[in-house]
């Protein structure tokens, strides 16, 4: 049974001001003249009060690197041996948790111009000089385990092989972790705790189409191409790789579909060793006759972004397995592929054909 209206208690905050006001010693003309003004200032109030409420009380604050908040990712020169230091101190224990032998750093001079989100320093070292230049990415998802033996085992036999490179205008560019934040977590992840890095590339189709890409796979975090492109770290490492080093070719470790992928041009002026095309099939011959897929593109990719968007011939191995007890087969596998592609010239390459 409800109560009779003149029981029931208001109090909301217009009625609890009227019973106020109400209460003032004032005189009707004056009561009405204070509520009056009240409500025509209340705005200036109201507005008063949220100007001076933190944005983040109502907002979710996203994170993210531009070409403006760049030189806060930078590592200050003097600082940046240290970090490297601590960081192949930290690498040790993660080979040795997957049972891999070697030290991962070794003798190689690695160095380093920026760091993660977490502080890690994505690092990667030079070998040689020439317009010749091969760009190898690894470790881009750190959950595929094998590529980042392979690639830092790769960066140790070209620093104790430097004939393969010296005075042959040949350079390699080995950058063997590029996400490391995804690596340092158990078990490691695909994303660097937030981030697919390898759908975060500016691609032309990128916001018609990464997240309609995203939502077709269930809207799964470890496939989440970020809120704007360009927005990590980690792809602006890679991409300050291929602006300073103007790779005529690229060579990204993944795992474990089991195949090689070719994006870039499809045609190419007569070279030594023939078209892209046939560069690619002569690699996968090298590799123990290993298959080669004509795969899908993705908005945001690394295939997208420089293969076809940019015309560098862009290969990307995707190793059988995870299994990190086969690492060693893998680089008697695909070691002379790698040496093929570090030895191959490519003429200027013509625009590039999307795939249908």
């Amino acid at each position: 049974m409800s109560l009779p209206h003149r029981y029931r208690k208001d109090f909301s905050p217009l009625s609890l001001l009227y019973r106020w006001i109400s209460n003032l010693q004032l005189g009707r003309i004056h009561r009405f003249l204070t509520l009056s003004l009240f409500c025509m200032t209340s705005p200036v109030w109201a507005g008063w009060i949220l100007s001076n409420i933190p944005l983040q009380k109502g907002f979710t604050k996203i994170p993210m690197v531009s070409t403006r908040t760049l030189p806060k990712w930078e590592i200050p020169p003097p600082q940046q041996a240290a970090r490297m230091g601590a960081f192949c101190a930290q690498l040790k224990p993660f080979f040795k948790r997957h049972n891999w032998k070697e030290d991962p750093c070794g003798q190689v001079a690695w160095r380093t111009h920026y760091h993660s989100a977490q502080g890690n320093p994505l690092i990667y070292t030079e070998f040689g000089t020439g317009r010749n230049t091969t760009l190898f990415f690894g470790g881009v998802h750190p959950d595929e385990l094998t590529p980042i033996q392979l690639s830092f085992r790769l960066a140790q036999h070209l620093h104790d092989h430097p004939e393969i490179y010296r005075d042959k205008d040949i350079r390699i560019i080995v950058a063997p972790l590029i996400n490391p934040d995804g690596a340092f977590v158990s078990p490691p992840i695909r994303t660097n705790r937030t981030i697919d890095v390898n759908r975060n590339f500016l691609t032309l189709d990128w916001y018609e189409k990464a997240h309609a890409s995203w939502q077709k796979k269930n809207r799964q975090p470890r496939f989440f191409p970020g809120f704007f492109p360009n927005s990590e770290i980690e792809t602006h490492f890679q991409i300050f790789l291929m602006n300073t080093y103007q790779p005529t070719k690229i060579l990204s470790m993944h795992s474990p579909l089991g195949f090689y992928d070719y994006d870039g041009p499809e045609e190419d002026t007569p070279a030594p060793g023939g078209t892209p095309r046939e560069f690619i099939y002569t690699v996968a011959k090298k590799s123990n006759n290993y298959k080669v897929v004509n795969y899908a593109i993705f908005p945001g990719s690394l295939g997208t972004f420089a293969g076809y968007e940019r015309n560098v011939p862009t290969i990307t191995l995707e190793l059988e397995t995870n299994d990190t007890t086969k690492v060693y087969a893998y680089w008697k596998q695909f070691f002379p592929g790698f040496l093929h592609s570090i030895q191959h010239t490519f003429s200027t390459p013509t625009l590039s054909l999307r795939k249908k």
